[in-house]
């Protein structure tokens, strides 16, 4: 590899640039390697590209998180409830500052 410390100013640019052009075009032809595997793989298959995609967009419409039910609630504002997970609620942190349990609030 060629010692680049030694070149000027106009060849380090010029270097730069013939770098972003061989960067570019390695990038579009990685791109287009690509776009032929996929319809390679989907005509394996006997599906269409846009097929193989539709079916990825369903199987991530799938995954729902499942709503966690309350395990704690605010005897003074029974609105107010939390889960047990993540960070305590701010009554919660201010009950127990003053003194109260955890157990005391569970459902």
């Amino acid at each position: 590899m060629q010692d680049i410390s030694t070149l000027s100013v106009d060849e380090l640019k010029h270097l730069q640039q013939e770098a972003e052009a061989l960067i570019a075009t390695k990038k579009d032809k990685a791109i287009q390697d690509a776009y032929q595997q996929i319809i390679d793989i989907a005509s394996s298959l006997d599906l269409s590209v846009e097929e193989v995609l539709e079916y990825g967009a369903q199987k991530r419409k799938v995954t729902t998180r499942k709503t966690v039910e309350p395990r704690y609630r605010n005897y003074n504002n029974t609105e107010q409830t939390w889960t047990g997970r993540g960070k305590q609620p701010r009554w919660l942190v201010a009950e127990l500052a003053k003194g109260a349990k955890l157990e005391d609030f569970l459902i």
